[in-house]
Order: C-alpha cells, then sequence, then structure tokens
C-alpha cells in the first residue's frame, strides 16, 4: 500500500507544503538557475522539491533526484506521474556518500536535511565531485544548535523547555551536520562565492507540525502535556511551529 496520504509519504509531503519548500525555494533563487541547467537533487524522498522547483523553473531544466530508500522512490515517481511533470525528473536509486555519477555530471547539485544522517565531509566531496566547475552546490540542514519557535500562548518556563536547541528532536549521526559547522564545511572544500544564511521555517501543515509537536511531548511532564494541549486548543488556527534550518551555496572553482 501507498499513496500521498499514508505513512512517511504523508509526513514528506506535508513538511514540502510547509515553510520548507520556502527555504527549499529561497536555496534555489540564491543558486541562480539557468535555463537548460542540469540539477541534482540528494535524497529526494517523495520528490515534493523536486516537483516543485520543476515548475518553479518552468520546466526548463532536467532534474534527477536520488534516494536510498526503493518504496520512497516509487512514490515519488508515481506523484510526478500524478502532476504530469515525470518528463522532467528521474529518479534514481543512490547513496549520498557515493553517487553513482561520473565527475562534472551536473550544474547543480543540492540537498535538503540529509547531511545530518550521513558522514557530512564525504557527502560534501561526492556533491562536489559530481559537479561541473563553475557549478554550484547548495545545501539546508537542520540546525539544532537554534531553538524552534513554538507560536503557543505558554508560560516562559515551558516555552523555554519546548523551544530549546536540540531538545528531543532527532540528533545528526556521527559524522552528519546539523548546526553552522555547514558553513564551515563549504569553505574546507574549497567552494567559492559562498553564500550562508540561516531559515525558520514555519509550519501549520497538520501532518509536519504534529510530527515536530511529537518530539517535544516527551520532553514535557504530564501538567506540561495538559497545559500544551490547553494552548493549543486556544491557540487554533495561530498554532505554528517553525524550525530553524542552516543553508550554504557555493560555486565549484574553474
Amino acid at each position: 500500500m501507498g499513496g500521498p496520504s499514508l505513512g512517511w509519504t504523508s509526513v514528506l509531503e506535508s513538511r514540502g507544503r510547509s515553510g520548507f519548500l520556502a527555504a527549499i525555494e529561497r536555496l534555489i533563487d540564491e543558486v541562480d538557475v539557468q535555463p537548460g541547467d542540469s540539477i541534482l537533487e540528494v535524497g529526494c524522498g517523495t520528490g515534493v522539491a523536486s516537483r516543485s522547483l520543476v515548475r518553479r523553473t518552468g520546466r526548463a531544466n532536467h532534474f534527477t533526484a536520488v534516494d536510498l530508500s526503493p518504496y520512497l522512490l516509487g512514490e515519488a515517481a508515481a506523484l510526478a506521474r500524478r502532476d504530469g511533470i515525470a518528463d522532467f525528473i528521474e529518479f534514481r536509486e543512490g547513496n549520498a556518500e557515493a553517487l553513482d555519477f561520473p565527475d562534472n555530471s551536473f550544474d547543480v547539485a543540492y540537498s535538503v536535511t540529509v547531511m545530518e544522517e550521513v558522514n557530512a565531509v564525504r557527502m560534501l566531496g561526492e556533491l562536489a565531485r559530481v559537479t561541473k566547475p563553475g557549478g554550484r552546490v547548495a545545501v539546508i540542514v537542520r540546525a539544532e544548535d537554534r531553538p524552534l519557535h513554538v507560536n503557543l500562548p505558554l508560560r516562559t518556563e515551558l516555552k523555554e523547555k519546548a523551544e530549546r536547541p536540540g531538545g528531543s528532536r532527532p540528533g545528526s549521526t556521527e559524522g552528519g551536520c546539523a548546526d553552522a559547522g555547514l558553513y564551515q564545511l563549504f569553505k574546507q572544500a574549497g567552494l567559492s562565492h559562498l553564500k550562508m544564511f540561516p531559515y525558520l521555517a514555519a509550519s501549520a501543515q497538520t501532518s509536519w507540525r504534529e510530527t515536530l509537536s511529537a518530539q517535544i511531548l516527551p520532553s514535557l511532564t504530564p501538567m506540561e502535556i495538559q497545559e500544551w494541549q490547553e494552548a493549543v486548543e486556544l491557540a487554533g488556527d495561530t498554532y505554528f511551529i517553525a524550525t530553524p534550518l542552516h543553508c550554504a551555496v557555493g560555486t565549484i572553482p574553474s
């Protein structure tokens, strides 16, 4: 069974429709994609970012989207067909630390919240390797060194507890990058014309917002959880959680 309303497909699609998509679009704007540029996404999941960027770039580019999960790749291909853009995206199974492409294959290579889960140095090296001289590499990671923003009417102590950096959110794997160290990695990789900026991705999308809530609630006491639930009811449609991100773009030296 599959489909955009089930399991992780639903969660990733909901996240993609949240402020994360605005962050990705900002990143691609900084890349300055030109018509005809070949674009690689590493860790595409359900393909929500690539599908959006196909439309944003006026269907003037070909995307290759790679992921480790055959299941998610199947879902991504189905969603691309549903949206009538399957001809613009090639989905392939692949490993971010060992990309199965020759050197200098793409004009742009980008990734969103994958570098936390792998060896960041190896992954960035692979992104740089498969990108042409003069091409651009762009990465977004979770900012576990920055607080969340929870838009709920909570007392100060509880709000600080819910928003604290890292908190009960999933941490990066050993060797992964989920903090401002991303910027130093880009510098060490020899990338030029660096553009580096934080981003706060707000989400009122129910599925992704509830996923974030589920990462916060285990750190709260039963009384604090009750207070949280009362605040959610009081906030109503104004309730959102904003996730901090670190973003970087660099150019492969010619």
